[in-house]
């Protein structure tokens, strides 16, 4: 049976979605700023050294956040560095991803680059190495106005106004082995409370994520989050989780696999792990609140988040921009990449920002070439779709339709999907993990035109790839739909394809 039903009413709702929803992340990491967004000896290069190229890829994914300067670097990361001419700016080694930093991109050149762009900031600060001293006084750097040492220093440094970032990550993965500056949950948490109490004091109106567990993987999860938040509930607003997705099953991402690959029906399934550690997240955030007897609701932000493959290009050590992870993504990966972006949206009502990690070079949405041009990664194209038609509301559903089970996942929906309502339209974003066609009946007490846009993204085959010879291998293609005068919506879903439908509400 091909055929699945999804039953919406307008009354049902799971919760609004947040313009910071499906946002990205630009970390000092490989080639993600050198020779990704920043190359000023580029032919494509601005007068800032942005590359142009990049830039108007960017615009094009209208994205509500970017997280930036990491990541793991933030760790080891001193701002100070970062600002003042250029010329005057330490060269330094950056332990987290053995790379050599110049520092020539920093706080006001991604600034300027941010303005460009459609999306707020979400800058981290380094609670790895630094403490609530340098907290306070980045904040005073880029919030206050005037009239204090760190804000003239601003000014004094070519920017009158304040940058009036709203949203600071509290450090980074400070659970995991590998981070520079590790702590245990107790201790963090101390720390971060402390911090954004500093913080806070220098600015009211900004708000702060607390780093949750840096992956299920680890056994200190979800335990390392109940202890952190205990300690720092009320001064926080976020809790941060992450997550990658691979084909291995290996508990480090950034080895070659010795695992054998997962077959497709098995890798497609893998989305389900967001929807538990989500609804893992939310337990620990909620027994918390009761623990405390707090009258606060605990918000997601989920800001790391992709799939991940194997890297095309060698990574040399205590080099510039020298890549980290530059790969290309199948369709079969972007499959799975749509059905993640489907599991966050799932739970709008409580996961309020997300961060797909990373924008361009590193398990990347854009490639881009030294010497060459910029193109994208078929997962470029479900990104936009989500940032840019996943607006208003989602809709509860109830569906009704085949399944299908494998050794490690099992009652395996073959149609992942997700239903919204905005102002002007119902939007269906549909994932077919199967391998025939398959048509999907929805039942709504909507007024609905009778014909719809559909957007489909899919390839003659699963492992297609776009590569710098053949960029548009595997691109999205629209056709209308019509519907019969009943009111019933019926739409058909290619195998193995990404699918975005928006009917007019009449």
């Amino acid at each position: 049976m091909n055929n699945t039903k999804i039953k919406i009413r307008k009354d049902f709702v799971t919760g609004d979605i947040s313009p910071r929803l499906f946002g990205s992340f630009v970390e000092h990491m490989g080639s993600v700023v050198y020779t990704g967004i920043f190359q000023p000896d580029h032919p494509n290069a601005d007068k800032n050294g942005f590359r142009k190229d990049v830039l108007e890829l960017v615009k094009e994914l209208e994205l509500g956040v970017i997280r930036y300067p990491g990541g793991n670097f933030t760790s080891g990361y001193d701002w100070l560095d970062t600002i003042g001419p250029k010329e005057k700016r330490p060269r330094k080694i950056d332990l987290a991803w053995r790379g050599i930093e110049p520092n020539t991109f920093g706080i006001h050149e991604f600034f300027d680059w941010l303005q460009e762009t459609s999306a707020e900031p979400i800058f981290t600060i380094n609670l790895g190495t630094k403490g609530i001293d340098d907290a306070r006084n980045i904040v005073e750097y880029c919030n206050f106005p005037e009239n204090s040492y760190w804000s003239d220093l601003r000014k004094e440094n070519g920017h009158e106004e304040p940058f009036n970032i709203k949203l600071w990550c509290l450090g980074n993965e400070l659970d995991g082995p590998w981070q520079i500056g590790a702590k245990s949950a107790y201790e963090y948490g101390r720390l971060a409370n402390e911090a954004s109490k500093v913080m806070k004091l220098v600015d009211d109106s900004i708000e702060t994520i607390l780093v949750g567990s840096s992956t299920p993987r680890l056994s200190s999860y979800p335990e390392w989050d109940r202890i952190a938040l205990e300690q720092a509930y009320e001064s926080v607003d976020y809790l941060a989780l992450h997550n990658y997705i691979d084909k291995y099953d290996e508990d480090d991402l950034t080895k070659p696999p010795k695992n054998e690959r997962d077959d497709t029906p098995t890798y497609l399934a893998k989305s389900y792990r967001f929807d538990r550690q989500i609804n893992e997240v939310i337990a620990a955030c909620d027994y918390v609140k009761g623990f405390l007897r707090s009258e606060k609701t605990m918000y997601l932000a989920f800001d790391e988040w992709n799939v991940h493959s194997q890297p095309e290009k060698q990574h040399e050590d205590f080099q510039i921009g020298s890549p980290i992870d530059w790969c290309f993504f199948t369709m079969e990966d972007s499959l799975l990449f749509g059905s993640l972006g489907l599991s966050i949206l799932r739970h709008a009502d409580r996961v309020k920002i997300a961060c797909q990690s990373l924008l361009v070079n590193t398990i990347p949405l854009i490639l881009t070439d030294p010497q060459g041009d910029a193109w994208c990664n078929p997962t470029y194209f479900i990104m936009a779709h989500l940032s840019k038609y996943a607006k208003g509301t989602v809709l509860k559903q109830v569906i009704e339709g085949p399944t299908y089970d494998c050794e490690k996942i099992k009652n395996v929906p073959i149609i992942d999907s997700v239903v919204v309502e905005n102002q002007y339209e119902l939007v269906l974003f549909l994932v077919n993990r199967g391998e025939h066609e398959h048509t999907i009946d929805l039942d709504h007490d909507f007024k609905l035109g009778q014909t719809a846009e559909q957007i489909v993204l899919r390839s003659e085959t699963l492992f297609d790839k776009n590569l710098r010879e053949t960029p548009n291998k595997i691109v999205p293609y629209s056709k209308e739909i019509r519907f019969d005068k009943t009111g019933s919506i019926t739409v058909k879903a290619e195998k193995y394809s990404w699918n975005v439908v928006k009917i007019k509400k009449i």
